[in-house]
């Protein structure tokens, strides 16, 4: 099952039955869905990543675990207290909070995690960058990335999971919102100097719109490509158009945002 529309029925089932929701993420949803996975293999996995992608510093650490853990309030404990001990908020970000999410989404990656955890994670996270973000005010951004779902799809958590990720990363995201006409979206970008547009669809019979929408950009003349994700959509189908590029997860979208941002990249190169 493709990440976008498990995470968007457990968004649900948070909503309608939380308790049962809770239940889920204690018991592990492994046995949930079927799989079977010794502790042992997932804590030597999250160790290994942990090496990857922790700091050394041991306060951050401990933000990041708390991240990793979806344990919010700790998070938010710790993180006010590096700012009021004079710590660099964006610092915080990029190397506490931060790490936990990429450790989680990697797990997730190699099937040792599953949407619950995922979405855990990400409200921890997101306590966190609420706090740092009073502190940052204009501190400059990496680049401008628009995102939406397709016209006539009405599913957004995957865009709202990529869109907090690519805000971690240091990235201003204008988020356009959902059921979005192709019209708006280069509405946005005009007026916003939009660097790259994140484009998503759960549904097959909404798909066109992100073509159609990479290829009203590229009429216009923007130089804005088309980042296109989500359970309806391959980069098979992606590749049959132009000014548009393939991302399968939110780190993949990270790394080829930066790319664009900063002009290293262009969509064509992500094509080879």
């Amino acid at each position: 099952m493709h990440m976008d529309v498990m995470m968007q029925g457990m968004y649900e089932l948070k909503q309608k039955d939380p308790v049962r929701f809770n239940q889920l993420v204690n018991e592990g949803m492994a046995a949930e869905l079927g799989f079977v996975e010794p502790d042992t293999k997932k804590a030597a996995d999250a160790k290994k990543l942990k090496k990857m992608y922790y700091s050394d510093k041991k306060e951050y650490a401990e933000v990041s675990d708390g991240v990793l853990n979806g344990k919010r309030k700790i998070v938010e404990e710790k993180v006010s207290a590096l700012l009021k001990n004079g710590y660099d908020p964006v610092d915080i970000v990029s190397h506490a909070l931060m790490p936990g999410i990429q450790v989680q989404c990697e797990l997730y990656d190699e099937g040792r995690s599953y949407v619950p955890e995922i979405l855990m994670s990400n409200d921890a996270m997101q306590g966190g960058i609420s706090l740092c973000q009073k502190k940052i005010g204009d501190v400059p951004k990496k680049g401008v990335i628009a995102s939406f779902v397709a016209e006539g799809d009405l599913h957004d958590i995957g865009k709202n999971i990529c869109a907090a990720i690519l805000r971690a990363n240091g990235f201003e995201v204008i988020d356009i919102g959902r059921d979005v006409p192709k019209e708006k979206v280069l509405e946005i970008v005009k007026k916003n100097n939009v660097q790259m547009v994140c484009g998503s669809t759960l549904m097959s019979t909404t798909k066109a719109g992100l073509k159609d929408t990479a290829l009203l950009l590229e009429l216009q003349k923007t130089g804005v490509p088309v980042a296109c994700g989500g359970a309806a959509v391959s980069k098979a189908f992606v590749d049959t158009f132009s000014n548009a590029l393939y991302t399968k997860t939110p780190l993949e979208t990270v790394r080829d945002a930066t790319g664009i941002c900063q002009g290293t990249k262009q969509w064509k190169d992500f094509r080879e």
